[in-house]
């Protein structure tokens, strides 16, 4: 597969939306909003990478492009994690027989419609929009820092909402916009570990979507089938569960 430079990636825009395992983290990289490499193999196979390491192919994928795929990312050290993700079965049993890889399940959602009420919440905490001044404040793992490049692209063409504690101004929680694309928006959530189980990611993911919602655009919500705390965010926000896909990965 060949490289494509950043000035042809919106020539590959259909094929990211009609990528059907998911089609925000494509969108995001073809528009242009956020950073990743597009591979293609000049004959309608299209290989998204998306700077957080989610991998998405489509078109007519061939052996000879799997194993491509499995010599130069999958197995190799590529310089940044490269997880692909699919719904087809017809790749996820090619690669089924390697014993440098594993397997898992990753549950994609999409949006009903939001509770009528706000998630209940008690009185512990206040509520900022990220911004330059705060945005290095935020701990954690799945936070812009995860699928943005810098602080500067993510403030630029990103948003999110951040929880501190009222009582002594920590960070407790965050909702932000992990992947953007001119449909549709994933929301990443992290909360730390000393005020989990106060109802913070319900209530921030509340806001994301009616502030998604409100831009007229869909938000995108997925998590690995074990995340039993993210399901639970999500059901609790209008989300419904629409396909199970595969996450394909090298063992550690």
């Amino acid at each position: 597969m060949f490289k494509m430079d950043s000035g042809e990636f919106k020539d590959y825009i259909k094929f990211a939306k009609a990528c059907t395992a998911n089609r925000v983290y494509p969108m995001s990289i073809a528009t242009g909003i956020q950073d990743g490499e597009i591979y293609a193999d000049g004959k309608g196979c299209v290989l998204f990478w998306h700077y957080c390491g989610f991998a998405y192919i489509f078109g007519d994928v061939s052996p000879a492009v799997l194993e491509e795929i499995y010599q130069q990312f999958l197995v190799p050290d590529a310089g940044r994690r490269f997880l692909l993700i699919t719904d087809s079965a017809f790749i996820s049993d090619y690669y089924s027989g390697s014993k440098l890889l594993r397997f898992g399940k990753r549950i994609e959602y999409s949006h009903n419609r939001l509770p009528e009420k706000l998630p209940e919440l008690d009185d512990r905490f206040v509520f900022e929009q990220i911004t330059a001044g705060n945005i290095g404040d935020i701990r954690g793992r799945i936070i812009p820092s995860f699928s943005w490049t810098s602080s500067n692209s993510f403030l630029k063409n990103g948003f999110g909402v951040l929880a501190r504690s009222k009582e002594n101004g920590d960070f407790a929680a965050v909702a932000f916009s992990s992947a953007v694309s001119p449909e549709y928006v994933d929301i990443g959530v992290e909360t730390a570990e000393a005020y989990r189980h106060h109802g913070l990611a319900s209530y921030l993911a509340y806001r994301m979507c009616g502030e998604i919602i409100q831009q007229g655009r869909m938000p995108v919500w997925a998590h690995a089938e074990t995340n039993e705390g993210s399901q639970k965010t999500a059901l609790s926000v209008g989300f419904i569960p629409c396909k199970i896909n595969t996450v394909i990965q090298k063992k550690q």
